[in-house]
């Protein structure tokens, strides 16, 4: 075995150092305003199906309302009518003395604006 010497070498033999870019760690800033974006708008999301929820229950009571006044609107009318009813009013009438009259004096009236209409005292009790 024998032992020889390594050669020297120069700088331009060996390991060289390259500049290059330096390695930089990857920002958080922009993806914590990704996050903070999307959690708004799921945020956002929810309070508008919540508000949207909201009104759709108000809609069905204020349609629930609107039936039962509805009915009761149909039931004032039904009573209106039955109290409008000639059979109801005629004997009631009756019992105050009004009578359909046997006779009925017409009464003409020529309306003409430049004069006035007077109605004679006799034509009154005519027709009384």
């Amino acid at each position: 075995m024998s032992v020889a010497p390594l050669p020297v070498t120069t700088g331009e033999q060996g390991f060289r150092v390259i500049r290059g870019r330096r390695l930089r760690r990857p920002t958080v800033a922009p993806w914590s305003i990704v996050v903070v974006i999307a959690i708004l708008a799921f945020l956002g999301l929810g309070l508008a199906r919540t508000s949207l929820d909201r009104s759709a229950f108000e809609l069905a009571e204020l349609d629930k309302a609107i039936r039962a006044q509805s009915a009761a609107n149909l039931e004032l009318a039904l009573e209106v009518a039955r109290l409008e009813s000639p059979a109801r009013i005629a004997p009631l009438a009756e019992e105050l003395g009004l009578v359909i009259p046997d006779a009925t004096n017409p009464l003409l009236v020529d309306l003409v604006p430049d004069q006035p209409v007077l109605a004679g005292l006799d034509e009154v009790r005519a027709n009384q």
